[in-house]
Order: C-alpha cells, then sequence, then structure tokens
C-alpha cells in the first residue's frame, strides 16, 4: 500500500502534482490520476471555473480515504467509456460535496 499524500492546497490554483499512483498495483487509480492531470492540461488558464472541476477529480484521488478514492477513479473511468464529460463530474463533486464543506455566508 503505497504512503499517503501530503495534504496539498484547494485545487482552485494549484495545478495537479505528478502522479503518485503505481501503475503496476494501483492501475484504476494510475489510470484515472493520468486521465485528470491530461484534462486539466487541455483547459486553458484562464477557464477557472472548468480548470477547478477539473483539479477538484485530481486531488479528490489524491486525498479521500481508499475506498472513496476508489468510487471517484471508477466513476472517472466510466465518463472515459461513455464518453461523458469529466468536468461534468468535477462540477457534481463541487457543487455536492466541496461546496458543504465551505463555510455558510450570510449578507447582513
Amino acid at each position: 500500500m503505497a504512503a499517503p499524500n501530503p495534504p496539498l492546497p484547494p485545487p482552485h490554483n494549484q495545478p495537479l502534482p505528478p502522479n503518485t499512483f503505481h501503475p503496476d498495483n494501483e492501475t484504476p487509480l494510475y489510470d484515472a490520476y493520468r486521465l485528470c492531470l491530461e484534462n486539466e492540461s487541455r483547459i486553458e488558464a484562464r477557464d477557472t471555473t472548468n480548470l477547478a472541476h477539473a483539479r477538484c477529480l485530481g486531488y479528490l484521488l489524491r486525498e479521500l480515504p481508499t475506498d472513496g478514492r476508489d468510487v471517484v477513479a471508477e466513476e472517472i473511468l466510466q465518463c472515459v467509456i461513455r464518453g461523458s464529460d469529466m468536468n461534468e463530474l468535477g462540477k457534481f463533486y463541487v457543487e455536492h460535496l466541496i461546496r458543504l464543506c465551505m463555510p455558510f455566508i450570510t449578507s447582513t
């Protein structure tokens, strides 16, 4: 089992780090993270929304516990098999998971 990755800054302005998953014994994670890196590289720097969605998936693969990582990896791989947009999957996680963890702000 690989050593846990050190915590990293939030994905909105941090490029994904290199792939640290092992291609032989962590194949689904390695392949899914490689797809995240490829997707991130195709998005223009000024498209910050889609960059955040793309990076969200990669950071989830790095930071979630094992069971969660496996689910996200499978969802990423299924996007490619179905020809779906990975950024839509990233958007789903941002809107339904990440946003729940953000502080609630009210206007006075």
